[in-house]
Parts: structure tokens; C-alpha cells; sequence
């Protein structure tokens, strides 16, 4: 048996006495041959005091889809212990990339939706500069205690 797929490419209105189908549909029918221009031949046959009507096709959103170009597991952990409460959201990452394993689920994307799921304005180059900017903090703070707690080489002498 052939299994053949069975796509209505027409549809009838009879309520508006419309054939309606895809610009496409109707140019591929244009051509005099083939199984759409069968179907579509057979239809105006069968309500010949139908007007034909092409199909509005749904607009797209412009909206950009955000990507995440660069987002991995190194910056995700980078970005969770630069937070506050960065105990708890690292045992939460490492739940979620533990149940990704136990249910046979891909690590990443079932990892990055909790992670985005937790930070919803998620940039990727906010995060490293704030992860940068955490360092850089941290270099200093540890630069300014040491200072404090040395004394002079030179003075001792």
C-alpha cells in the first residue's frame, strides 16, 4: 500500500461560496498538469458559481529572536558565582544538569532554558563584562588588603 499523503491544498467555504488555497497552490495549478491542478479542476467542476480566493498568509513578527552566541556551560557557572545568592543557584544548575543526564534529555538546551529561566534579561556580553568587572573588583580589593597588612621591607632595616 502506498502511503501517500493526503494534503487538502483548496479549501471550500461554502458559507462565502470561496475555493481558497496558497498563492502557491494556485500557480502550481496554473500549469495545466499535475495532482494540484486535478484537485482544482475538480473542485471548480463541483461549484462552478464559486469565486476563487487566495489565502491570507499569516504575517511574521519582526521580532528578533534573541540568541545566545557564546552562552555555555563555563559562562553559566562563571555568571551563577558572580551572584549573591550563588550557593543556591549552583546546586539548582547542577539539579538541572543532573536530571537532563537522568532522563536521557540534552544536557545544554534543558540547561539553558532553566538558566534563562532564572535570568530573564540574560544578556551574553552583559554577562562577561560583569563577570570581568567582578574580578577586576576582586583583584583590588585583594591588592588594597595586602598593602594594608605588609610592612616596608626597607623600613625594617
Amino acid at each position: 500500500m502506498e502511503n501517500k499523503k493526503n494534503a487538502a491544498r483548496f479549501v471550500i467555504d461554502f458559507a462565502n461560496k470561496k475555493i481558497i488555497g496558497t498563492k502557491a497552490s494556485f500557480d502550481k495549478a496554473g500549469k495545466g498538469i499535475g495532482d494540484i491542478y486535478t484537485e482544482l479542476a475538480t473542485k471548480i467542476a463541483a461549484h462552478p458559481e464559486f469565486t476563487l480566493e487566495v489565502k491570507e498568509q499569516k504575517s511574521r513578527s519582526n521580532k528578533v529572536k534573541q540568541t545566545y552566541h557564546g552562552l555555555n556551560f563555563e559562562l553559566m557557572e562563571k555568571f551563577i558565582k558572580i551572584q549573591p545568592n550563588e550557593k543556591s543557584l549552583m546546586q539548582a544548575y547542577n539539579a538541572a544538569k543532573k536530571m537532563a543526564e537522568d532522563t536521557g534529555t540534552n544536557k545544554y538546551p534543558f540547561v539553558k532554558k532553566w538558566f534563562l529561566g532564572q535570568f530573564k534579561d540574560f544578556d551574553v556580553a552583559k554577562a562577561k563584562k560583569a563577570i570581568s568587572d567582578y574580578y577586576v573588583s576582586k583583584v583590588d580589593q585583594n591588592a588594597t588588603t595586602t598593602h594594608s597588612g605588609e610592612t616596608d621591607v626597607a623600613e625594617a632595616a
